[in-house]
């Protein structure tokens, strides 16, 4: 009886570890570098890409600039039109309701570590995905059950 048990457990651990390992080969990362960072700060100017933004427009939770020879499905992103609107929108993540202060700004990859955007968010995280024909999807990381204000508490 428990070497049915020992093998059935070997078989849920082997399956998940191989959807674990599907999944890394289908999903890209941010990774964070303070060049970026610095690309808003210093108002150094803003490399060529079509930005978006995610939130509220005048209280954001993030800001990414896409290369422009991907598509990138903005279903969950409003378009952002001008440089200096992008400029406006990152200054606007100051007045995140999270209280983090730290401005953080990274480099998009898709999951061949090939560069595909910039982001600009105090959130540490987000999913990314490319597919096979190009296009970027970046799913928002905003988590309403991640606030608490004061009109939320009862």
């Amino acid at each position: 009886m428990q070497r049915k048990y020992s093998a059935l457990i070997i078989v849920i651990l082997l399956t998940g570890m191989v959807s674990i390992m599907g999944c890394k080969d289908i999903y890209g990362k941010i990774k964070f570098n303070p060049e970026v960072k610095n690309i808003y700060t210093d108002k150094s100017g803003l490399p060529d890409y079509n930005y978006f933004y995610t939130g509220r427009a005048n209280l954001p939770d993030a800001v990414i600039g896409i290369d422009k020879k991907y598509r990138f499905n903005d279903r969950l992103w409003g378009k952002i039109e001008t440089h200096q609107e992008v400029y406006n929108k990152i200054d606007h993540l100051r007045n995140a309701p999270s209280g983090d202060t730290d401005l953080a700004g990274g480099d998009i990859f898709d999951k061949n570590n090939i560069k595909i955007g910039i982001w600009f968010s105090f959130y540490r995280y987000a999913v990314v995905k490319k597919t096979s024909k190009g296009k970027v999807e970046v799913i928002t990381p905003y988590n309403p059950g991640e606030y608490r204000t004061e009109f939320s508490r009862f």
